[in-house]
């Protein structure tokens, strides 16, 4: 009898928890709905092929196969699609998703000039995470990519295929008044597009960034929202600059803004390895004129030299954008165009 009733307490303990998990499972699929109907009545187009709701017993997964996001609103009208989405919740902790991306993504712009730009994206592993507090407002999102390739589009700087054995990126709210954000990238063993081999070549074996990013954007345009970041005084200060590209190593910390051309205008000091060689190479370009590389050469050198713990030899470097001039020192070396298309 003792082992009747314990049996029956277990299939009841059972039966209970996959009523638990239906229900849970229901929740999460209205949840959906109902977040996809408030963005459709902002404006927003969303869509999907079909919805599976599965991950019994240990967590809820949703997938959409063939998503669709667009907002017509915005600047540059972005659509979003992808082949498939799934987030994957735990039971006892809702609030942190977990999201898997297999296959292709891509996404869909128009330029100032009207025409159509896309970029894709493929990667061997895609997953990113978000976590929300109770009344559903955001408060990390974190993405690792394994072997990622992009595809720029067709017809810009950006065209060609981006690979990279890794890439990370983190975001953090870090306040609300003003927006406040702590971002983090790194890039490994990056591989550039053909065009990209001058000057410093292909391959750039690791880039990091960590910073904070201050103040928010507004307006329905593109440059619209860009002013409105300046102008309430909007800045990135980055706490990490890691960067290994060819000959190239820079480390150090520094600042970045537009100015009222929204050309970039920041500073960044540190440390270079490489960066003899790399004015060579500016010049050999055309990028840099003689006298300004000269210039820049004989800066560096006055600087006193030093080993890092891996032997490379060291100069500290001070850099500076404005103006519409990026400058080592006093010396100037390149022009700095807009950051918006077309200007």
């Amino acid at each position: 009898m003792r082992y009747l009733v314990l049996i029956g307490l277990i299939i009841g303990g059972l039966l209970g928890y996959y009523i638990l998990w239906s229900h849970l499972a229901d929740l999460v699929a209205a949840q959906a709905e109902t977040w996809i109907e408030g963005q459709r009545r902002q404006g927003r187009e969303v869509s999907y092929e079909s919805r599976r709701i599965w991950g019994f017993p240990y967590r809820l997964s949703l997938t959409l196969n063939k998503a669709k996001w667009s907002d017509p609103r915005l600047p540059l009208a972005p659509r979003l699609e992808a082949d498939e989405i799934t987030a994957h919740l735990q039971l006892w902790q809702r609030e942190h998703v977990i999201f898997d991306l297999p296959g292709r993504q891509s996404v869909t712009w128009r330029s100032e000039g009207g025409a159509e730009r896309k970029a894709s994206l493929a990667a061997d592993r895609f997953r990113a995470s978000l976590v929300v507090d109770g009344a559903g407002n955001w408060l990390r999102i974190a993405t690792d990519l394994t072997k990622p390739h992009l595809q720029g589009p067709a017809d810009s700087a950006m065209r060609g295929e981006w690979i990279a054995d890794k890439l990370l990126l983190h975001a953090r709210r870090a306040g609300n008044v003003p927006p406040d954000l702590d971002l983090a990238l790194q890039v490994d063993q990056g591989l550039l597009p053909p065009q990209a081999e001058k000057p410093f070549g292909r391959a750039v074996q690791g880039l990091r960034l960590t910073g904070n990013l201050r103040s928010g954007f507004y307006g329905t345009t593109l440059e619209d929202r860009l002013a409105s970041w300046r102008d309430a005084g909007g800045v990135i200060d980055m706490s990490t600059i890691a960067l290994t590209w060819g000959d190239l190593v820079i480390n150090g910390t520094g600042s970045l803004a537009i100015d009222r051309d929204f050309r970039p205008l920041g500073a960044m000091s540190g440390s270079a390895a490489g960066a003899l060689r790399v004015i060579d190479a500016l010049q050999a370009s055309g990028l840099i004129d003689p006298s300004n590389a000269e210039a820049a050469k004989r800066s560096l050198l006055e600087q006193e030299e030093r080993p890092n713990s891996k032997g490379l030899p060291l100069r500290d470097i001070a850099l500076t954008a404005q103006d519409g001039r990026l400058s080592l020192g006093a010396v100037p070396l390149l022009s700095l165009p807009s950051v918006l298309p077309g200007r």
